[in-house]
């Protein structure tokens, strides 16, 4: 599983980033290539400065010889230097590359992932918590851009390691293939803590998800909390859930500086038994010895390294293996690629017919939510719909929307089916309200212009009705807070109102818009409405036909059935009847 995991992370960084793992590889072998030839010149510099006899024979006596003929010492340490620096320039340069593959792969990530969330049914957002998802897209994909950190130093390492690897062999390949043995020895011994780093990944995925879950809950019900008096019971949830966040974390640092240490004591066991092989078994002249000798204490320390940053890598897997998952699920329910599709008008001529539609939530289950509803919304007319909670009155409105897809049944716009290939352009004329007042924390006239970006200025004045705002202190450019806190239901309500209006809509959805009102705020929502029959085609889901006295027709559902279609005058004939 985890070599599968392993396999598809990396197939997809290199179907992004080709282009640059290769120039990065590349990089590495240069640096590889630098640092080794950096090693071997050490030789010929010793061998001025008298610290090891060049007149021995052997291949790096003969190396000796031949660079010490045809260089001076001088010129040997201006190559030298420029072989440093030379490392330098390649390694400044990697640094940049690795960091501008890590940061465009967590983007290419990041916007993937929002993308397939942004066009998934909204079917699929009634199955899910929001709170993970919202984990996943920030938390569990930080966790994988710094995986992408370590695997591209494990890339590098490699790749050093194998150039310097190839150096030693040439010039000692048993006493290299011994070494080479004791490291893979080494490495298997330790593998467990492979296997564990990834169990530990998995419960930081867990727990962190846990901790960011009861973060979002505590802020979307902080009025309840506080009106109950129960921010102890919420700080002592934090507290268990962020301790079992901080045991893991602990426990991997413990696995790895474990890790560490057993490396570094293997180091010295393994250099302590390479020393007396050397010298004792294959008896290596000083030059040999002394050039390998560099390069394995150069290696030990990327090897240790190396299972270091696997041990990361494989524990960023369960992260990314949730997003994944989390991009498929999304890809799976998504609606029909819309990006770049410019806004079309729609202009409602006959109206809107729902012939024989039925909807339920559940496929295994018989409850339907909407049962065979069959009506006509005329074009310029204006529809209520009424009953007890539960009727089925929001699922009318969503599959009216679209946002739903009948099970049984067909809706027609004038003569159009609504369907996938139109339910998006038929969205951008829609103006919606819904019974909670939802406003973005930015200014009025922000919240406003998000439904219509090329609204002009007067068309914002038209559409709000400026008498509440003239009184706040910015106008329009008044920030309104989280949710829109810093205003009124009513004043909330209002806006929303506007921003709908603002679209100059077909159809315009008030969905319980003034249930949750005062009295003088849902009269005023009323007058606005009013004011708009004939003018364009309206849909009302309302409890109280009282509140709808001037629709030109009235559906009465009842456990998902439409029970009466008529006017105001028919259905109320009874008194002023009260459905909820």
């Amino acid at each position: 599983m985890m070599i599968k995991m392993l396999f598809a992370y990396s197939k997809e960084l290199y179907l992004f980033a080709r282009g640059k793992l290769i120039a990065d590889v590349a990089l590495a072998v240069g640096l590889g290539l630098l640092e080794g030839v950096g090693v071997v010149m050490l030789l010929p510099m010793l061998a001025y400065a008298g610290v090891t006899p060049s007149s021995q024979p052997g291949a790096a006596a003969d190396f000796i010889n031949s660079v010490g003929s045809a260089l001076n010492l001088p010129l040997l340490l201006v190559i030298y230097t420029g072989i440093i620096a030379g490392q330098s320039w390649l390694q400044r340069y990697e640094a940049i590359l690795n960091t501008t593959i890590q940061e465009t792969f967590d983007s290419y990530l990041g916007t993937s992932v929002y993308r397939s969330l942004a066009f998934a049914r909204w079917s699929f957002f009634l199955t899910v918590k929001r709170a993970d998802v919202a984990h996943i897209v920030t938390t569990e994909l930080t966790r994988v851009s710094m995986g992408t950190y370590y695997f591209l130093q494990l890339i590098a390492i490699g790749v050093v390691a194998v150039i310097q690897i190839g150096i030693a062999f040439a010039m000692a390949p048993y006493l290299t293939l011994l070494v080479l043995g004791s490291g893979l020895l080494l490495f298997c011994c330790l593998h467990v803590s492979v296997r564990e780093a990834r169990r530990m990944g998995m419960n930081i995925s867990d727990f962190s998800r846990d901790l960011f879950c009861e973060i979002t809950e505590h802020l979307n019900g902080i009025k309840e909390v506080k009106s109950y008096g129960a921010e102890p019971l919420q700080v002592r949830l934090f507290e268990a859930r962020r301790a079992k966040v901080e045991q893991i974390s602990i426990d991997f640092v413990r696995s790895q500086s474990k890790t560490d240490m057993l490396y570094k004591i293997g180091a010295a066991v393994f250099i302590s038994l390479f020393y007396y092989t050397a010298i004792k078994v294959f008896q290596l002249d000083a030059q040999v010895f002394l050039l390998v000798l560099v390069i394995f204490a150069r290696l030990w320390p990327k090897f240790s390294a190396f299972q270091s940053g696997l041990q990361v890598v494989v524990m960023m897997l369960p992260a990314f293996q949730a997003i994944t998952q989390l991009r498929a699920r999304c890809l799976a329910e998504g609606e029909k690629a819309v990006e770049g599709l410019a806004y079309s008008r729609m202009t409602l001529r006959k109206g809107i017919k729902f012939s024989g539609v039925s909807f339920r939530y559940d496929a295994a289950s018989e409850r339907r939510a909407v049962k065979q509803a069959s009506f006509v919304i005329r074009a310029g007319s204006t529809t209520a719909v009424v009953g007890v909670s539960g009727a089925g009155k929001s699922t009318l409105a969503d599959l009216l929307i679209g946002l739903l897809s009948p099970e049984k049944g067909e809706i027609w716009i004038d003569d159009t089916r609504l369907g996938s290939n139109n339910v998006y352009l038929w969205r951008q004329n829609i103006g919606y309200v819904p019974q909670e007042a939802f406003l973005f924390h930015a200014t009025i006239r922000e919240n406003l212009v998000w439904a219509c970006p090329d609204a002009a200025e007067s068309d914002i004045r038209e559409a709000l009705k400026l008498d509440f705002v003239q009184s706040l202190p910015h106008k329009l450019d008044t920030v309104v807070g989280d949710r829109g806190i810093r205003l009124s239901g009513g004043e909330r309500q209002r806006i929303v109102l506007a921003r709908a209006l603002l679209r100059k809509p077909s159809l315009l959805i008030l969905d319980e818009a003034t249930s949750a009102l005062d009295t003088e705020n849902e009269q005023r929502i009323q007058r606005a409405v009013e004011g708009l029959k004939g003018k364009m085609t309206i849909f009302i889901i309302a409890h109280r036909l009282s509140t709808i006295k001037n629709a030109d027709s009235i559906l009465v559902m009842d456990q998902g059935r439409i029970v009466e279609h008529d006017s105001y005058q028919a259905c109320s004939a009874d008194g002023n009847r009260v459905i909820s």
